[in-house]
């Protein structure tokens, strides 16, 4: 089998995989999407918190 024939097989096969996916619809991506950031800026923030923190701890140790 040579690669173009592998090649359309695979894209075949991909086509075939996707007819089974349950796509969510636009409410629930809207949902999800505010649930992501939402989460992104709650890590975020405590990342931002501990490194304020130990900076301030090494800063008083270095002095």
């Amino acid at each position: 089998m040579g690669f173009l024939q592998r090649t359309v097989k695979f894209l075949r096969e991909v086509r075939t995989e996707l007819r089974k996916v349950i796509w969510p619809s636009r409410q629930q991506t809207i949902v999800f999407t505010g649930v992501v950031l939402a989460a992104t800026v709650i890590v975020a923030s405590a990342l931002y918190v501990i490194d304020s923190i130990v900076g301030s701890v090494l800063r008083l140790v270095i002095r």
